[in-house]
């Protein structure tokens, strides 16, 4: 074998590596987009839990007179309150993060084109 065979498989080799570690690159962010995705669920259900606390409030509102319970009506709209600035929270953060990611998987997968280019080229 010639030194220039040597080189040439030396570059495939390490091309290849290249290749392998670009791809496990792209599912590491797939895996963090997932992440973000459940994210995003939970925050979303964190949002509705206020509303159904009101929509419970409302239906009982016959049974009671809220002068008699104020101390637990301005408790329950600071925890509601709470609930919507943690839900608003999560979700602009995952969505935040989802765009992130995205644009980090798209720089990779320019690279893993630039790779495949160059692995064929040769």
């Amino acid at each position: 074998m010639s030194d220039d065979t040597f080189e040439l498989e030396i570059a495939l080799a390490r091309e290849s590596r290249d290749l392998k570690t670009t791809l496990a690159i792209i599912r590491t962010i797939e895996a963090e987009k997932r992440t973000h995705l459940a994210e995003l669920r939970t925050g979303i259900g964190i949002m509705t839990i206020p509303l159904s606390l009101l929509t419970i409030l409302i239906a009982t509102s016959n049974y009671y007179n809220v002068y008699d319970v104020i101390g637990f009506v301005i408790a329950l709209v600071i925890g509601i309150v709470a609930l919507l600035v943690i839900g608003i929270t999560l979700v602009r953060r995952a969505f935040y993060r989802i765009r992130r990611s995205d644009l980090d998987r798209d720089k990779a997968c320019l690279t893993t084109s630039c790779v495949v280019e160059e692995y064929f080229a040769v």
